[in-house]
């Protein structure tokens, strides 16, 4: 009911010429304010009635034919607004909170310029791990019938919080990974893969508009490449696929692509080589926190298939 209407009503009330189909719309204006004035104030069962009671007293029950002096009439109205104002407010209030139309949703991109792994809190209250030079996506309300994230480049670990009735969904290069409870990693990088998915706990769905790429469950992955090369699925020790988000680096059989890949999302430098980049057959544990000198000592101590060497020519990492 409008306030016009609701005015016009108490009107004819109070001069005695209301319906009786009028009088069953105050009646259910008073009832719904009532209620939600005594909800918003949290009053307890007696309360509530007591409330009601006087409002009726108060309100729908002033005479309207009878004379009254003017100094009475004055009083009865005083009354009646004591009882009536605080509950206009508390229902005003709760007209603003909840007819106020909902935050827009914004996009915010976090960056990860560092070597160093970056923790941050998504507005749900999930956890996001970011690798060493990763860019991500994701709305600042957490509102929506699904929770988005876009990987933009580089790699992430989400830890997700339960909600069945919104999806938790990671997009990276129109690949979408989708949660059905567990905690995943994402990667994507630029001429090595289009998205790779990894999962430590429970299972996740990976598709794109086009199809569907199936569920994967705990210690299982899927590599897409970015080009013509074959999709690759294989299992992985979940403690290998967590070291990053702790401060290491592990490599298992790896390939000189990969380890280049290791080396410019460590480090932030590009390698070249004139060797076949898809050879190599790398394995290596090391602390993320070591000097890149002596990563590449360690890495020419310890490759073969091919025996490689590094060298630095203005500010450019040469393999050969």
């Amino acid at each position: 009911m409008d306030r016009s209407t609701l005015l016009y009503l108490l009107e004819k009330f109070r001069q005695g010429a209301c319906t009786e189909a009028e009088r069953q719309l105050l009646h259910q204006w008073l009832d719904r304010l009532e209620q939600d004035a005594a909800e918003d104030l949290s009053l307890p069962d007696d309360e509530k009635q007591r409330l009601r009671n006087d409002m009726l007293h108060n309100i729908l029950t002033i005479p309207a034919a009878a004379p009254q002096r003017p100094r009475l009439i004055i009083r009865r109205w005083m009354k009646a607004a004591a009882v009536l104002l605080p509950l206009l407010g508390a229902a005003c209030l709760l007209y603003l909170q909840y007819r106020q139309p909902a935050p827009a949703a914004t996009w915010q991109t976090r960056h990860n310029h560092t070597a160093a792994v970056q923790r941050i809190l998504l507005p749900d209250s999930s956890l996001a791990i970011l690798g060493a030079h990763t860019s991500v996506q994701y709305t600042t309300a957490d509102t929506g019938a699904t929770r988005l994230v876009r990987l933009l480049k580089g790699k992430a670990f989400f830890e997700t919080r339960t909600d069945p009735q919104r999806p938790f969904i990671v997009e990276s290069n129109g690949i979408r990974t989708t949660v059905l409870g567990t905690s995943f990693s994402v990667a994507a990088y630029e001429g090595l893969y289009a998205c790779r998915v990894t999962v430590m706990t429970g299972k996740v769905q990976v598709h794109t508009n086009a199809g569907n790429y199936g569920v994967l469950t705990r210690a299982q992955r899927i590599t897409i490449p970015a080009g013509t090369a074959k999709l690759l699925r294989d299992t992985v020790a979940v403690a290998d696929a967590l070291a990053w988000t702790k401060g290491e680096i592990v490599l298992r059989h790896a390939s000189l692509q990969e380890l280049m890949q290791m080396l410019r999302e460590q480090y932030g430098i590009t390698a070249h080589t004139r060797l076949n980049a898809a050879e190599g057959d790398y394995t290596l544990r090391l602390q993320a926190s070591m000097p890149l000198q002596e990563v590449l000592d360690v890495i020419e101590k310890i490759s073969y298939k091919p025996k490689i060497r590094f060298t630095m020519e203005r500010n450019r990492l040469l393999i050969y």
